[in-house]
Parts: C-alpha cells; structure tokens; sequence
C-alpha cells in the first residue's frame, strides 16, 4: 500500500531531495539510428537530423541532433514527478500528475559518435491553486546534458503539477463529429523548410508570421510513435493499478486515462507538443539559424481526436554583441481553436554586416592532399 496519500505528505518528502542530484544516467552513442528514430517519433524530417548526404554538405558536415533530440536522450521527468521518493510511495489513484511545461537552454550541438549522458536534480516544489483540480504542487526538475568531452550542451527544467486525483477527466476541446479528419503521416513528406538558405537577421521584422506547421489528426499511432520512436522501446516492469496496457505509460488506455490521470480521452505526453514547437522554428530559421532557450507552458490537453496546426511570429528582435537575437512566440492550436501549449522561443541568426556564415577549417569535408608530408 502507497505510505504517501495527501499532497502535504509528498511535499514534505519531496522537499527532502530538492538541490540533491540523482544517479546519473549511463552514457549512450548517439548513432544513425537512434537520430532518425527521433525523427520519427517527433514527426520533423528535417534532413539536417536524418540524411547523411545532405549533412555532409551542410553547415556541420555531419549528422546531428535536432533540438528536441534531449527529450530522446532522458525525458528529465523523473526529477519533476518522483524527485528522491519510491515510486512505489505514491499511486496515481491517489496522487496524479500532469506535465505543464518545460524551460530549456541549448549550448551546443549533438553531433552523430558523442556518447552523451543526463543528470537529473530536483530544484523545487511550490503551491498552486488550480481551477479544476483545486490545490496542486508543482514540482520542478532539472536535467542537464553532457557530451564526452565534459561539455554541458544543454538543460532542460520540467515542471510537473501533482495533485489529489479527481477519478474524471479535465476540460477538454468540444468535441465536433463535422470536423474534418486529416491523416498526420503525408504532412512530414510535404513540409517546406527554410533548409540551406540564410536567413539574415537584418531581413526579420516584428510581427512577421512564420509559415503555419500543420500537425494533422492525432491518431493512437502518432502517441506511440512519440513513445517507442522518441522515448523508449522498452517494456513497464509494473503495471498501473487499473490497467493492463501500459504502452505509452497507460496513455492508450482510456479507462485509466479518465480514472487515474485527470483526462477525458487518450492523451498525449507533453514533451511531444514542444517538439512540435521547436520545429516551427528550425524550420523558419533554416540551417544557419540556432534555437537558444524556450520557455514552454502546456495549457490544455491534446487528446487523439484533436487536430492540431502550429503556429508563431516574431515578437522581437535584439542585437547582444555580434549576435542577432530574434524572439518568437509560437503555438499549438487544435480543431476548437484553442492553444494547447504555447511557447516563447530565441533563435540566433547570422547577421547579414559580419558576411556570409563560413565553416571554421576544422568542419570542412576531408580531402586528398597532393602536398608532400614529412609523415610520408
């Protein structure tokens, strides 16, 4: 039987590890596979991230991860939902949860052949007063990444509302049987990205609309995509109480989905939708464009059924040195046209007064040498 049954309880227990480290991950190869894997669980086929002959001839020579590669590298939940307690202290009959959003800042990027591993920390536990689900805790955690080299490339803050479990699923979008439904699959194919082409930070101006990114409906067949393309393939060593189905962490059953996680419907993880939000942006800033830091914040479920579009503008633009900064504000909307999940993101754009964006000599593709070396 679960020991931990009121938020007061899980509070003072979770307070206990705040600051406190966790076992870091084990360190894993960032291969071929494992990119493209991603890239079929985030739906974004940007071939910087899947295509060795187009990143041989782009900006890094090589594969690498795209921005969103951290949520496949350590989701960073375990942080926000557990902290140092047992799993086996707390149940989502009791106590359930819900991801509403996350703040990340990218250093550098993950190149195909690093061996990359997390640390998840614990950093902190406040009182909210929500609307629906009444007193709730959110528990914050951050995951930091590093390369090989000892190179933190980036971090990644979860925040995770915990609250008493009300055994019904939250407000949701109305559901409308008019509405058309359209299959996701086709739209990665059809999506235009900005690709090789610079996009100067002198040529952006506020207000600017980027192009929209149609996501489709969601199907059973995009959440477990996310799931065993982005997250993991492997198995639940235990089953939730009420049901069998742990595929996608019980997401894909509905019956659990209403008893035990507040939703009225299948549902998505959230980390899915802020992949989708760091996609509209690579997509607009091109290959020589950097995401720097996002702040997102998930603000309604997204339940299989619902049809969702991304969309976003310029919100502002800022010189910090020799840098172009720009700033966005992007969003999920679904079918009711209602933001899900919205975020504010900075792109750092190559200013067009510094001159074309060149490669250091170091990224450029090897050639054969005809000058004579006293190597032989």
């Amino acid at each position: 039987m679960s020991r931990i049954t009121t938020l007061d309880q899980f509070e003072e227990e979770y307070r206990r590890g705040i600051d406190e480290p966790m076992p870091p991950r084990a360190w894993r190869e960032v291969t071929e596979e494992w990119l493209r894997r991603h890239s079929e669980g985030s739906g974004d086929y940007n071939p910087l991230h899947r295509d060795r002959a187009y990143a041989a001839g782009a900006r890094f020579h090589s594969l690498t991860g795209s921005p969103s590669f951290l949520f496949s590298i350590d989701f960073g939940a375990n942080a926000s939902i557990w902290g140092h307690l047992s799993r086996d202290d707390v149940a989502m009959k009791d106590l359930s949860i819900l991801y509403i959003g996350a703040d990340i800042e990218w250093f550098r990027p993950v190149w195909l052949g690093d061996r990359v591993r997390s640390i998840e920390t614990p950093v902190g536990v406040k009182r909210r007063s929500m609307p629906q689900l009444g007193e709730a805790l959110v528990c914050s955690g951050r995951t930091d990444y590093y390369n090989h080299r000892g190179e933190k490339f980036a971090s990644l803050t979860n925040h995770m509302l915990r609250f008493a479990n009300p055994g019904t699923g939250v407000e949701a979008a109305p559901p409308d049987p008019d509405r058309p439904q359209v299959a996701p699959d086709p739209l990665v194919w059809a999506r235009t990205r900005r690709g090789g082409e610079v996009r100067h930070f002198e040529d952006v101006a506020i207000g600017e609309e980027l192009p929209e990114l149609p996501k489709g409906t969601y199907t059973t067949t995009e959440l477990y995509l996310f799931s065993h393309g982005t997250l993991t393939l492997g198995r639940s060593a235990e089953v939730d109480e009420g049901t069998i189905d742990m595929g996608a962490g019980g997401r894909a059953d509905p019956e659990y989905a209403r008893k035990n996680r507040a939703q009225s419907a299948q549902f998505d993880y959230g980390p899915q939708r802020i992949t989708w939000l760091s996609q509209i942006a690579t997509d607009w800033a091109g290959d020589w464009g950097d995401l720097v830091s996002m702040s997102a914040k998930l603000r309604r479920p997204n339940l299989v059924g619902d049809t969702n579009t991304v969309r976003g503008r310029v919100t502002g633009t800022r010189e910090v040195g020799d840098q172009g900064l720009v700033d966005l504000r992007v969003a999920v909307v679904n079918h009711a046209d209602i933001e899900t999940a919205t975020a504010e993101i900075t792109v750092r754009l190559p200013r067009r007064d510094a001159g074309e964006p060149r490669e250091v000599p170091l990224l450029w593709a090897d050639a054969a040498s005809t000058t004579p070396s006293i190597y032989g």
